[in-house]
């Protein structure tokens, strides 16, 4: 088993590995719930970390993370908006309501 990633945001961790299994590579989450932790220990021993299973999959892991990243940094980004469901302020990259799932009310 190799690590890949890791980050403070679940929310990345858990896309990355949705992309990862995607394209055949299976993985693993650790540190789903150490956040708890937090304060005990360095906040950056208690992020999530993807896992790839299979040692032969570090490379091709590691080159489709890159690739999202490099993508998702010069993309462009949409206003912030008011989720129509939950009331929750919303940041303008975000397609969908990161509290409820609602869709965005603003038309790209």
């Amino acid at each position: 088993m190799k690590r890949v990633f890791d980050h403070i945001d679940f929310t990345v961790v858990g896309h990355l590995q949705s992309l990862l299994e995607s394209e055949g590579i299976r993985t693993e989450i650790r540190n789903e719930g150490a956040s708890r932790a937090a304060g005990e220990l360095p906040i950056s021993e208690v992020y999530p970390e993807l896992w790839v299973l299979d040692n032969a999959d570090e490379a091709k892991a590691k080159e489709i993370i890159r690739e999202f990243r490099q993508a998702a940094e010069t993309a462009p980004t949409g206003p912030d908006w008011t989720c129509p469901v939950c009331k929750e302020h919303v940041e303008g990259v975000f397609s969908e309501c990161w509290n409820c799932g609602a869709a965005s009310p603003v038309v790209g």
